[in-house]
Formats: structure tokens, C-alpha cells, sequence
């Protein structure tokens, strides 16, 4: 690699802590992109859960890092370069998808590389901002309520948490399948939870929606404040579906034991949702931008020198739609 080309900036953090641990240096660039990678020039991120968690520590025993760390999973930007086998992508395509920061660093850099069966074409219609708001939160939605929800037209959902980030494209999502959508969400939000395509909104601060009976064909709990024993009595009797966010034991256990109560006659399920890096399903996404069925919120978008504040705003919660990192 030229000396032109030795280094670039990124976001590092070289231990578990809080945002002050992340600080924006130059760092080696990743080298030439191996057998089915894509190396990208990163235009823009975004910030999920999961990377203030794994730079908090709290994924540590299931997604050990070894410092220094470049978190960020969402990307968008252009291919700078491909490595042998790769088909798809030519250098200066447009590409929006999921970057591992494990291996060998995240999206909050200039450069990064990726796995070509992790990306797609972006949609001409979209920002870079707006694309990178997509893969993790679009793919987390599109895969809960298709996968695990087994969500089809005519059906009752609910999306708990239906102004965030993956709630409000599980919104769009549960529409555009021909389900009967309902949200919860914050009295500020609840206009745009509507404006979305929800049949109605529901004040979370007045109303628990898990105090329906026989209510819901799918429980979608984006937000991770209802467990499955404080959703089943809202559950559909005719095999109501249950589907969280959250994985842990509980979800584990609630997953086998309506499983096994299913072999005799309950049909009532518990399911949770991990999401799967599938270049069909990011395909599939920007098809429905490109129809116009489906549109990333920006909450705010930040340069990555003030990704310190992203991430503390994300961790506040509050936030409507996403939040998009600038790489400058």
C-alpha cells in the first residue's frame, strides 16, 4: 500500500467504558479485500444498540473485542476496492450493508472492509445517511415479523416501541405486508407513528397494550419492556406469535417451553429475533424504497469528530428513527 494510503481516521476505543473512551485517530488502514470482500469508503454509519453495548462490555462473553476496537455495523458508502470472487460490485458502486468490527474493524472509519455477500445496491433515492440507517434496524424488522412473526396480510400486530429505529421500519414493513398495524410510543411521537401507516397509536404512558385479550395475531416487542408471560393473555387463541428483541435466558426458556407446549395442542409461541446478514433481504429493503413502501427516519446525523454525543444520545434513548454518523 502506497504511503498516500497508509492511514486513515476512525473511531477507536481501546477499552470497555463509556463514550469518553472513544476517541476519532489516525489508525493503519485495512489491507487489500481477500477472497469475497469488498473494501468500502465509508460515507456515512449509524449507531445501534448493539455498539454501545460492546463498547460498554456488555456483550464481552458472546462478542469478545480485541482492542484496538473500530465499532460500527451499518455502512454506506462506495466501493474502493474488490477481492478475488467477488461478482457483484465494481469499484465506485454505490452500496449500502453490514460491516463486522471484529474482523477486521467497524463503519466508523473511512475505509472498511466487508463481506460482498453482507452489501447491496444502494437506492439511487436515498442519502448516505439514509442508507446506513437501513441494514441492522431494517433487517431486524423485515426478518421478526416475516421469520419469526410469520406476519401476513390480514393480520393483527403490535410494535412495541414503534418510533425507534427498527420499530418504525417493522411499522412500515407490517403495512406493506397488509397487516393491521398498531404502534406504542411516547404522546410525541404518536402522530408520526400514524404517519407511517399504523391503523392506530398507542400512548405507552396511558395504555398498556398487553392489556388487550385475544388482541394481537404478532407481538413485536422492539423496546424490551413486555416479557412473553406479560403478552400471552393478548396473544391470539388461534396461535398468536410473540417476537423480542431482547436474548437472553428468559427468552430462551419462554422459546422452548412453547415449543414443547405446542406438541400438545397450545399454539400460542415465544420467539426472538437475531439478525441474519443476507444480501436478498437488503435487496428486498431497498426495493421497497425504491417503490416508495419504505423510508428511514434520520433522528440526527453526526460528523464522526462528535460520535461521543451519538452514542450518548442513542444510550438516552427518546430517539425517532435513527441516528446517522457523517464520515468525513
Amino acid at each position: 500500500m502506497d504511503s498516500e494510503r497508509s492511514s486513515m481516521k476512525a473511531a477507536v476505543i481501546d477499552a470497555y467504558g463509556g463514550s469518553d473512551r472513544l476517541q476519532v485517530r489516525e489508525v493503519p488502514e485495512p489491507g487489500e479485500p481477500g477472497p469475497g470482500q469488498v473494501r468500502l469508503r465509508v460515507r456515512a454509519a449509524s449507531v445501534n444498540p448493539i455498539d454501545w453495548k460492546m463498547r460498554r462490555g456488555s456483550l464481552r462473553l458472546v462478542m469478545p473485542a480485541k482492542f484496538p476496537l473500530i465499532l460500527g455495523h451499518d455502512a454506506a458508502g462506495e466501493v474502493d476496492a474488490i477481492g478475488p470472487e467477488v461478482t457483484r460490485f465494481q469499484v465506485g458502486d454505490a452500496v449500502f450493508g453490514m460491516v463486522d468490527p471484529r474482523s477486521p474493524g467497524g463503519s466508523y472509519a473511512e475505509l472498511a472492509l466487508a463481506r460482498e455477500s453482507a452489501l447491496a445496491a444502494m437506492p439511487q433515492s436515498l442519502s448516505f445517511e439514509e442508507a446506513a440507517a437501513l441494514p441492522v434496524a431494517g433487517l431486524t424488522a423485515l426478518q421478526a415479523l416475516r421469520d419469526k412473526g410469520e406476519l401476513v396480510g390480514g393480520e393483527t400486530v403490535v410494535i412495541n416501541g414503534a418510533s425507534g429505529g427498527v420499530g418504525h421500519l417493522a411499522v412500515q414493513i407490517g403495512v406493506t405486508v397488509g397487516a393491521q398495524v398498531t404502534g406504542t410510543a411516547s404522546r410525541g411521537n404518536l402522530e408520526f407513528v400514524r404517519s407511517l401507516g399504523a391503523r392506530e397509536a398507542i400512548d405507552y404512558e396511558e395504555e398498556d397494550f398487553a392489556g388487550r385479550d385475544d388482541a394481537w395475531d404478532v407481538i413485536f416487542d422492539v423496546a424490551g419492556t413486555r416479557n412473553y408471560q406479560d403478552c400471552e393473555p393478548s396473544l391470539s387463541r388461534d396461535g398468536g406469535i410473540y417476537v423480542t428483541t431482547q436474548v437472553g435466558p428468559r427468552s430462551f426458556l419462554n422459546g422452548l417451553f412453547t415449543g414443547l407446549t405446542a406438541l400438545f395442542g397450545q399454539k400460542k409461541r415465544s420467539r426472538w429475533i437475531t439478525v441474519q446478514t443476507k444480501p436478498e433481504d437488503l435487496a428486498f429493503l431497498a426495493r421497497l424504497v425504491e417503490q416508495g413502501r419504505l423510508r428511514p427516519e434520520i433522528h440526527e446525523a453526526f460528523p464522526l469528530s462528535r460520535i461521543r454525543e451519538a452514542h450518548d444520545l442513542s444510550e438516552r434513548g427518546g430517539v425517532r428513527g435513527k441516528i446517522a454518523v457523517r464520515v468525513e
